[in-house]
């Protein structure tokens, strides 16, 4: 790691003492890497006390290194800092750029810390994320530095430095600027120190002859999405720099995201094996490079890491990531296609790109190798739009255009060539003793501690990412207690919105509740204990002495579901939020607040469902049951008959959920039903809905039921059934396979998702069952009633699996033989032998 007086020796301009250039001689140039260049350097000129009491420092260039260099000097006192930038606005490249996204460490990879998407710098911090929203960040965190720097930091907007001359041990700043009159004026300013930071320039615009390319940071130069309807869309992508390779890859991606793709490489299970033998590629390729010799990455991919690439699955996912049909034309002036002063991970991509458009399909992968590109004329039967170049011998008709030479670097230098005369030179020279930390420099602790300090010392806030962090940990409330007009609700979120307390992360909330369950009435008691005993962070604030038992009851002690425990509970005190109040009917207010919880688990259902039905994932195995493509396939409308009914009918939704895990039909379960139907439950939910699809799709037309009994019916040629789709765990706190035969269904047959053996074995379970010798309960006795009961056995499951008709036939076949036996029981029964 580069020390204090490395530092400087790399960026001091040994002819002009005083003089020093920040970042724009290296090659690696993210906005971390020149922020880090920026703090070393103000830390080394502190360090090695170059700075002169009083000095007066012109910082030249407001972009990433700029500020945070002129934010380093003016915390560390005793100077006073000016910052020039020619625009009208500081880190004017990013101030435009939605599409483009900033990662603070992913080009570190291999570093096992190369996603993590917080930059953890100790000024002018921020987190991953598009450009604009970078931007926006580190600047508010610059005008905290303004402030706090009390008058020795200034912003010099719209003033270009058009020379800088030395004199007399000092340099003389020459810059034109507005007047007050609009117009532009030259003026000079005399400084102790000048540092140079004034970044790459902007790309030319028309670095192809006669075909134009939006600059990089402009939205209109990412890749966009085929909207012409073309099969084969073609792009010719010049240069092989960073951003030559960020826009090849973004080229070929059908989501046109660089980032989507480099990150899904980083974060692929095993792909940490790739390191070793990456590492030392980059080794031998920076020896070569510093011999003058070019080196081949995609020959020595090759033979290091080919097999394990398709090993790992990495070819195949770069491949259903492509863009349909893409063409791609990758034109270099050298024989080698990368280099190393890029990113490895964008080597990689580009490499693991190569490799895919090299399999059979539309796609296709040419290395174009030429001194320049020439646009020929278009011939009659080239494509409405393309442009027709030649390249060597090759030609290409391409659809986009985007060249990647780099920026104007000579003309941005020209004003200082004074200066830099000798510079490169020294450079260089620099590199070479320090190859690596030159690349991809880190910073050094001693520098993070220091800047650490002065921070603290000059009560700066944290970035904007901890100050959101800090306020999502901060707990919300809300109030709910009785007045004389009704139920009174007031807080940071309004009872149609307490169902976002349910997701996995949200915020703390805390809600007051002034008076006991047994006075705020049976409907919204229930109502607030199916709310908290859900939510993954919500803490009560009510007389716990009342609220306690009430809680167990429904929760721990519950007689239908097991899992479930009661909220945090704590003593009433604080102060809740008064905001937006509501008054109305205490049952109002509790319809109110089961609807919108309701609608919740409807939202979560169908989104677990679709992705089952559609793509056949089952992550967390919520269904339980393989289905067949066919099967699924019929599942579908079905479903979505279903949810359109749900939503329509708010009665029907809370019914049909309250049943799917309560095994009780009757309106004194009906209340504990549901709050027991909630977020904790939601395998359960799922798995009811999709066993009665799948039986649905044979059993037509099998639809939600509204009324008693049953939460299911089936018509069946104008004949009505009932059913009763019910995955609960517990029938009056006993295990559901124990008692289920004996149970009082309501309903003609009832499905058991939850149950994975016959029902014949779940009645040899249960000794007190009485039943003929075909197992079959007779009719009128008590507790079994020959109800037609399907769990998900074997069975069902093989069929599933198979296809719609094995299952249609396995459930036609249980239905007939159950009808088949419940007859010859009943004329047994009414034999007088």
């Amino acid at each position: 790691m580069l020390n204090p007086a490395d530092i400087i020796s790399g960026s001091q301009i040994a002819a002009a003492p005083g003089a020093y250039v920040l970042g724009f001689y290296d090659t690696r140039i993210t906005f971390y890497s020149q922020q880090v260049r920026a703090l070393e350097l103000a830390h080394a000129l502190f360090h090695e006390h170059l700075l002169p009491a009083n000095a007066r420092v012109a910082v030249i260039g407001g972009g990433a290194a700029g500020i945070t260099l002129a934010a380093g000097l003016a915390l560390q006192g005793g100077v006073s800092v000016q910052l020039f930038e020619k625009a009208h606005r500081l880190l004017p490249l990013q101030g435009d750029s939605l599409r483009r996204r900033l990662d603070p460490h992913i080009y570190d990879w291999p570093n096992p810390d190369a996603d993590h998407e917080r930059a953890e710098l100790p000024l002018l911090d921020w987190r991953s994320g598009s450009a604009i929203d970078v931007r926006d960040a580190v600047l508010h965190e610059f005008g905290e530095v303004i402030a706090a720097a009390e008058g020795r930091l200034a912003v010099r907007d719209r003033h270009q430095v058009t020379a800088v001359t030395p004199q007399n041990g000092r340099f003389m700043v020459a810059f034109d600027r507005d007047t007050v009159g609009g117009g532009r004026e030259n003026a000079t300013s005399e400084f102790d120190i000048v540092v140079l930071a004034i970044g790459f320039g902007i790309e030319d615009r028309f670095a192809l002859a006669d075909a134009e390319t939006a600059s990089y940071w402009h939205d209109a130069g990412v890749p966009g999405a085929e909207i012409a309807g073309n099969p084969r869309p073609t792009f010719l992508v010049s240069g092989n720099g960073d951003g030559g390779l960020i826009d090849l890859i973004a080229a070929a991606s059908a989501t046109f995201r660089h980032d989507d793709i480099v990150r899904g490489i980083a974060q692929r299970q095993g792909v940490q094996a790739l390191s070793e033998p990456i590492l030392a590629i980059d080794q031998q390729a920076m020896i070569a490079d510093a011999a003058g010799q070019g080196f081949d990455f995609i020959a020595a991919y090759d033979n290091a890491i080919g097999a394990q690439v398709e090993a790992l699955g990495l070819v195949d996912q770069m491949q259903e990531n492509l863009r349909a049909g893409v063409q791609l034309f990758f034109q270099t002036r050298e024989q080698e296609l990368l280099s190393i002063k890029t990113a490895r991970l964008n080597r990689l991509a580009v490499y693991l790109l190569k490799k895919a458009c090299e399999r059979p399909g539309t796609q296709s992968f040419t290395h174009l190798v030429c001194n320049d590109v020439q646009r020929i004329p278009s011939e009659p039967n080239d494509r409405q739009g393309s442009r027709r170049f030649v390249c060597g011998t090759e030609t290409v008709v391409a659809d986009w255009i985007i060249a990647r030479r780099g920026p104007g670097r000579a003309l941005i230098r020209q004003p200082f060539g004074n200066l830099l005369g000798g510079y490169d030179a020294e450079h260089e020279a620099w590199v070479q003793r320090f190859p690596v930390d030159s690349i991809a420099p880190s910073l050094n602790p001693a520098t993070r501690e220091h800047f650490r300090r002065l921070a603290r010392h000059a009560k700066l806030p944290p970035p904007r990412y901890q100050l959101a962090a800090m306020m999502a940990a901060m707990p919300r409330s809300a109030k709910l207690w009785l007045t004389e007009g009704g139920a009174r609700w007031t807080g940071e979120l309004a009872p149609t919105d307490v169902a976002t307390l349910w997701s996995d992360d949200v915020p703390p909330f805390e809600l007051t509740v002034i008076d006991p369950p047994e006075q705020l009435g049976q409907s919204l008691a229930h109502a607030v204990a199916r709310l908290s005993i859900h939510a993954p962070r919500i803490d009560l604030l009510v007389d716990v002495a009342r609220w306690r038992p009430f809680l167990s009851s429904l929760s721990s002690e519950s007689p239908t579901a097991s899992g479930l425990h009661p909220p945090p509970l704590r003593a009433l005190g604080g102060q809740p939020s008064i905001l937006d109040p509501i008054v109305m009917a205490a049952n109002d207010l509790a319809t109110v607040i089961n609807r919108t919880l309701d609608s919740w688990l409807l939202q979560a259902v169908n989104q677990r469902l679709i992705r089952y039905i559609r793509q056949g994932e089952d992550p967390g195995h919520f269904v339980s049951f393989v289905a067949a493509a066919d099967l699924r396939q019929q599942m579908a409308p079905i479903w979505q008959d279903w949810v359109a009914r749900f939503q329509a009918e708010p009665v029907l939704l809370s019914r049909f959920l309250g049943l799917s895990v309560c095994a009780r039909d009757d309106e004194a379960a009906a209340i504990g039903a549901s709050v027991v139907a909630g977020r904790r439950l939601l395998p359960q939910l799922v798995r009811a809905c999709a066993v009665a699809l799948a039986v649905a799709t044979t059993w037509q037309v099998t639809t939600p039921r509204s009324a008693h009994p049953g939460n299911l019916g089936r018509n069946i040629g104008g004949t009505q059934r009932t059913g009763h789709t019910c995955a609960a765990g517990l029938i009056d706190s006993e295990e559901m396979a124990l008692v289920a035969l004996r149970h009082a269904w309501t309903t003609e047959f009832v499905l058991l998702p939850m149950q994975t053996i016959p029902p014949a074995l779940m009645a040899a379970a249960n000794s007190s069952l009485n039943r003929t010798g075909n197992a079959i309960p007779l009719l009128g006795q008590s507790g079994a009633d020959g109800k037609l009961m399907l769990t998900v056995d074997q069975r069902f499951r093989i069929a599933a699996q198979a296809s719609a008709q094995a299952l249609a036939n396995l459930l036609l076949g249980v239905e007939e033989e159950h009808f088949t036996q419940l007859k010859a029981a009943i004329e047994s029964a009414g034999d007088p032998q």
